[in-house]
């Protein structure tokens, strides 16, 4: 195993051991002026290929491994290949809408999304709408199938989601225009229940802009309300029966004068759900702020009395808050180069670790930020309410394989089907396979939960016969066109270190290439060396002058070579020529075509003159002239009548006499000729004699 293969395998083991328990569908954000990040590597990486532009809400998904799915504005979906998605525009979201849109996977189905879009304050379209998306459709890429189906018609520009106590179910909550009703859908695997859980606050808001926030593990909701309303409600939720309850509302600070700025719009919760951060926009009063609270006395007056200004500036506006898959929190401000970081949000006060523009996410455009962050299932940043899943760890080649449960907690036992007739009752067991291939391995939980169900998944998982799956190194003689990969993997994700995604490629150079395979939790990486072959020398050997009445071997014999073909048509390694011209051939050695050519010339063969010719067009003897080639120069031909005028005269040694003159025939009889020219050597010659015309 070479060096490579090393590296590789330890890089992919250790990136397996660390994530082996996450979730990863909101690994992939797209956000702001075209730009994302991707929370499959720590720190996330900048991403520059974003298809939209958004001034506030947005969403994106990536599946269960953390690879795009899609990504929306609320108006156009984004496939993962950066374009609109198959029927994937005229959405009715609203690029200025503070929560536009939210994807939902379809419970029980990994193939279906819902995408729900709600409008802006301002704009006739308020409603919240639902669009499905099959991820079959367009090869892979997905298709809009259905689209903007309404729901309620007249909605607030916030929308949340959070999973039902079950784990499985989601619950999509939005608030009533211009009312104190919070209104709950239910999606499950019977669909969309477009019958709301209505819930009352009293709180009837002057201004709906602001954030709608689900703490991760859906225990509360925290609505914001900018602008005159300047205020934050926060309430108990009951993910059960999806009712709000025990709502109370604060101000982060009272309004100062005739201030119309956004002021407060931004929340998120800590992860342990005690500390609640709020953002404010700047204005020509007040200075942007973020504040934390500590929520935990479930008073309003304690709440507040817990301020404390994380940080305050004049310079940035406080714009969306995210909690990431890493549990730290993300603080995007508008019209900036970078975003801003809560490190520790569970710590309270400075102890928090807030970092000003810590990530500098302006490598591909120049402003990339605006006001807001994607909007997702909360829940997916709670480890505790994720499904029950399974995945494995190690080498791809290992038969004892070791099984890990993505959280433990809510258990109250277990049952396993490894797919080869045998089973466990561990919660971590480590199964023997007896031989490669793939086994459909399902795990029963039998969980203590709301729902008294039963949660069931199933993996194919790969047990791979060997690590050299690319084959051996291979060469080519010329720049390569070569298909290289592995036949395609159940379940499989692929990574080349070209950058490509798919089970093979096309190598268009030569070098080193690599494929990292992932398998449900499972990784495999080898190598192969694209080389370019040695194209050896050929050349033809022999004399390069040549007599039609004395012929010479030509040679293109080489020992490695297995075929010739010469453009006299010969297949042979020695041909015989007795012409001038250029000759050829091409011979396969080391399986390279190599190629080789030689040009005779007329030797010293003396000049042959014939004594009679016949110009009838029978194409025998039909002209008059040196009857071979030789090496001639200064050359000179002249013939005459029997009365001494010149008919054919020529400088050309190859131009012969067709028994006319002046575009007449000639009539027969006997002619003379003289001829003088030099040889190579530089002798020179001079004959004379006569020729038969004969017709």
């Amino acid at each position: 195993m070479n060096l490579l293969k090393k590296i590789s395998i330890t890089i992919s083991f250790i990136f397996t051991v660390l994530f082996i328990v996450a979730q990863k569908q909101a690994n992939i954000w797209y956000f702001g002026n075209y730009t994302g990040l991707d929370f499959n590597q720590s720190p996330p990486n900048v991403l520059g290929h974003s298809g939209t532009y958004t001034i506030e809400g947005c969403t994106s998904i990536a599946d269960r491994n953390g690879k795009l799915q899609f990504y929306s504005n609320g108006l156009t979906v984004m496939n993962r290949l950066h374009h609109v998605m198959a029927n994937g525009d005229s959405l009715m979201g609203d690029l200025s809408s503070t929560n536009n849109a939210v994807a939902v996977p379809f419970p029980a189905n990994d193939s279906l999304y819902y995408l729900f879009t709600i409008g802006a304050r301002d704009e006739f379209n308020k409603g919240l709408r639902y669009n499905i998306i099959n991820m079959n459709g367009d090869s892979g890429n997905g298709i809009v199938v259905q689209k903007n189906v309404l729901i309620e018609s007249t909605t607030v520009e916030k929308i949340a989601a959070v999973r039902h106590c079950n784990k499985k179910d989601v619950w999509i909550m939005t608030r009533k225009w211009d009312t104190d009703e919070y209104h709950a859908y239910l999606v499950s695997a019977a669909g969309v229940n477009t019958a709301p859980i209505i819930s009352h606050t009293g709180f009837n808001p002057v201004n709906p802009i602001g954030t709608l926030k689900f703490s991760a593990d859906g225990k509360q909701l925290a609505g914001v309300f900018s602008v005159e309303s300047n205020m934050v409600e926060l309430m108990k939720f009951d993910n059960q029966t999806g009712l709000l309850s025990n709502a109370l509302k604060f101000q982060p600070y009272p309004l100062s004068g005739f201030d119309f700025s956004f002021h407060c719009y931004g929340a998120e919760f800590s992860p342990n759900g005690k500390l609640l951060y709020i953002s404010s926009n700047t204005s020509d009063i007040i200075s942007a702020e973020l504040f934390q609270f500590d929520i935990s006395s479930n008073d309003p007056a304690t709440i507040l009395a817990s301020k404390q200004v994380i940080y305050q500036s004049i310079v940035w506006n406080g714009g969306g808050l995210q909690m990431g898959p890493d549990h730290k929190i993300y603080m995007t401000n508008s019209n900036d180069t970078s975003l801003s970081v809560v490190e520790d949000p569970d710590m309270p006060g400075a102890a928090c670790n807030f970092r000003y523009n810590k990530l500098f996410i302006a490598q591909y455009n120049p402003v990339p930020s605006q006001y807001d962050f994607p909007t997702f299932i909360q829940s997916y940043f709670d480890p505790d309410s994720n499904p029950f899943d399974f995945s494995r760890t190690g080498n791809c080649l290992d038969k004892d394989v070791t099984f890990n449960i993505n959280r433990l907690s809510g258990i109250d036992s277990v049952k396993w089907d490894f797919g080869d007739g045998r089973g466990s009752a561990s919660q971590a067991p480590i199964h023997h396979f007896n031989s490669p291939g793939y086994y459909d391995v399902k795990l029963i939980v039998y969980k203590v939960d709301c729902s008294g169900v039963n949660d069931t998944a199933m993996h194919t998982i790969w047990i791979a016969d060997n690590s050299y799956f690319l084959g051996a190194d291979t060469g080519s003689c010329s720049t390569p066109s070569l298909q290289l990969g592995v036949n395609a993997v159940t379940e499989a994700f692929y990574l080349w270190n070209t950058g490509e995604g798919t089970n093979s490629i096309m190598a268009g150079g030569f070098g080193a290439y690599w494929l990292s395979i992932s398998q449900n939790g499972c990784k495999l990486t080898d190598s192969i060396n694209v080389y370019q072959k040695t194209s050896p020398g050929a050349r033809i050997t022999g004399e390069n002058t040549v007599c039609l009445n004395m012929p010479i071997t030509l040679s293109a014999a080489k020992n490695s070579a297995t075929d010739y073909l010469w453009n006299t048509g010969e297949t042979t390694p020695f041909i015989s020529a007795n012409h001038a011209g250029n000759y050829n051939v091409k011979m396969t050695i080391n399986s390279c075509i190599v190629k080789a050519a030689i040009e005779l010339f007329w030797g010293d063969c003396g000049a042959f003159i014939p004594s009679a010719f016949s110009p009838n067009g029978d194409g025998v003897n039909d002209q008059f002239g040196v009857a071979s080639g030789f090496a001639a120069r200064d050359f000179y031909m002249e013939v005459f009548d029997r009365w001494g005028n010149t008919v054919f005269i020529t400088s050309n040694s190859t131009k012969q006499w067709d028994g006319t003159h002046n575009g007449k025939a000639v009539p027969s009889g006997a002619y003379s000729w003289i001829l003088k020219y030099t040889d190579s050597k530089g002798i020179r010659y001079f004959k004379q004699g006569t020729v038969l015309l004969v017709r």
